[in-house]
């Protein structure tokens, strides 16, 4: 009924179609699917712990209870004993801080879940970041309105590139709430007084070299001359590498 070059055609037009198809849901899913993406991935904690309150209305520096994330490479989760610094007379018999309590007492860890995470295989440096005045905003979003906090970015290898590639459209300069060195390396606008904590600080972009050439994305940013006490060397941020061993090693 129908000739061989017809036959052939319907044949070779559903796989193509049906391949297509295939590679649309594929992309779709894994870039848009929650459980994928992470974005907006929020878990239920062992502790209704607000970051809005602690850090929004009460303007508790982040670096107070993630303490050395400047010198780490990992950014530590805070220990019991620095909730109970407060909470030993804060509202010491509240409910909601059973398991706080407990875990005082006991010395057992509260197993918090564990929200921003990478895959095994890359490495991502805070230190580095937090040294180049890169406030803990430009990848957590603001932090300091959550209730209940959950992942704002994607942390996809794409998302680190174009950040590498175009530092300026992604970095927002050191606030004061992040405990973050904040002198004279950023053009603070409008930050008059405490009421004004969170008003964006425009991030200073520094000029980058090529290590080698052709650079294959290795650049290098100079270092300021002058040193802040107690804190390691800041630099402005500058255009991050792109070759593979920076993030895969």
């Amino acid at each position: 009924m129908f000739s061989r070059q017809f036959d052939k055609a319907v044949k070779v037009g559903g796989a193509v179609a049906g391949a297509t198809g295939a590679a649309i849901f594929l992309i779709v899913y894994f870039s848009m699917w929650n459980d994928n993406a992470d974005v907006g991935y929020r878990p239920q904690q062992p502790v209704p712990f607000s970051h809005k309150m602690h850090v929004g209305t009460l303007q508790i520096s982040c670096q107070y209870c993630h303490a050395g994330v400047e010198s780490s490479a990992h950014s530590p989760i805070p220990s019991t004993q620095t909730c109970m610094n407060c909470h030993t007379l804060v509202k010491a018999e509240s409910p909601k801080l059973k398991v706080v309590r407990e875990s005082f007492e006991s010395g057992q860890p509260i197993e918090w879940v564990r929200i921003h995470k990478l895959p095994d295989y890359a490495h991502f440096n805070h230190s580095r970041h937090i040294r180049a005045q890169i406030d803990c905003k430009s990848c957590h979003g603001p932090i300091e309105e959550m209730g209940v906090v959950s992942q704002f970015k994607p942390l996809s290898m794409g998302w680190c590139i174009d950040c590498h590639r175009k530092p300026e459209s992604g970095i927002i300069g050191a606030r004061p709430i992040s405990g973050v060195f904040t002198g004279r390396m950023h053009n603070v606008k409008n930050l008059k007084d405490s009421a004004y904590i969170f008003t964006s600080i425009e991030a200073q972009i520094g000029k980058s070299t090529p290590m080698i050439s052709p650079s294959y994305g290795q650049m290098i940013s100079p270092l300021p001359a002058h040193v802040v006490a107690g804190i390691p060397h800041p630099k402005s941020a500058g255009i991050g590498p792109e070759t593979c061993s920076t993030c895969h090693y």
